[in-house]
């Protein structure tokens, strides 16, 4: 739609020319305006076309439905009481190794006595607390020293051991490949995981340079495993062949 000026051109004529530019430039500002809108609302209107569809009024499959548009189906009665069935194994907290123990006696009876015989007192249950260990990162610092050569001049630079020279030891690293890995947890989430619960920042960077070193050093296990794999399928098939 074009902008039509509330005044003659004879008022346009005699407005100041810097008035006049910037007044164009509000023009061209808010023409360009008025065409996004414009492609904004195609675009709303596009989207929620297609999110009214579903599997009753398309071809789309009844998974692709939203839950909350999803009619609930009628279950049937079950005849079974809530709870564990007569004859389930109960699934029981497994007693783990205690780290430490403490013994409680009682202190008072409801008559009224407190006095109790040492002898007599017998454990009747056992409570067992879970707890996570404070969890204190282990930092070293390596600090490397240099000196001039007495004999020749020249600077000698320590050199730092190569077990440390990554800067993240092997059980640190174990952890990043185990959660990034096996896991499948996004490099962002294990950054999270480390600043949150170990205190430690880390660049999403270094955890794929980290879990790149995890590959290469389980690359060899993988192959071993490849190659025992296949040598048990040949057998197998040179047994089915007699």
């Amino acid at each position: 739609m074009a902008l039509q000026r509330p005044f003659s051109e004879l008022d346009w004529q005699l407005t100041p020319e810097p008035v006049r530019h910037y007044i164009m430039a509000l023009e061209r500002t808010l023409h360009d305006m008025q065409q996004r809108v414009e492609a904004h609302e195609k675009r709303i209107e596009m989207l929620e076309v297609r999110t009214r569809k579903n599997s009753h009024n398309s071809s789309k499959p009844p998974s692709s439905d939203p839950p909350f548009g999803r009619q609930k189906r009628k279950q049937k009665k079950s005849k079974r009481s809530k709870g564990g069935q007569k004859g389930h194994k109960a699934n029981q907290q497994q007693m783990l190794e205690p780290t430490q123990k403490h013994w409680l006696i009682p202190q008072r009876c409801s008559c009224g006595h407190s006095v109790f015989d040492g002898q007599k007192l017998q454990p009747f249950y056992v409570h067992q607390h879970i707890e996570l260990p404070k969890i204190e990162m282990q930092v070293s610092h390596y600090i490397l020293h240099q000196c001039d050569c007495p004999n020749c001049g020249r600077t000698v630079k320590a050199k730092m051991p190569s077990d440390v020279s990554t800067g993240y030891g092997p059980r640190f690293t174990a952890l990043i490949g185990e959660l990034s890995g096996i896991k499948a947890m996004s490099r962002n989430d294990v950054k999270q995981l480390c600043e949150s619960v170990l205190g430690i920042p880390i660049a999403t960077g270094t955890i794929q340079k980290i879990v790149d070193r995890t590959s290469n050093a389980l690359l060899p296990v993988y192959d071993r495993i490849g190659r025992i794999a296949r040598r048990f399928w040949c057998n197998c098939a040179n047994t089915s062949n007699y």
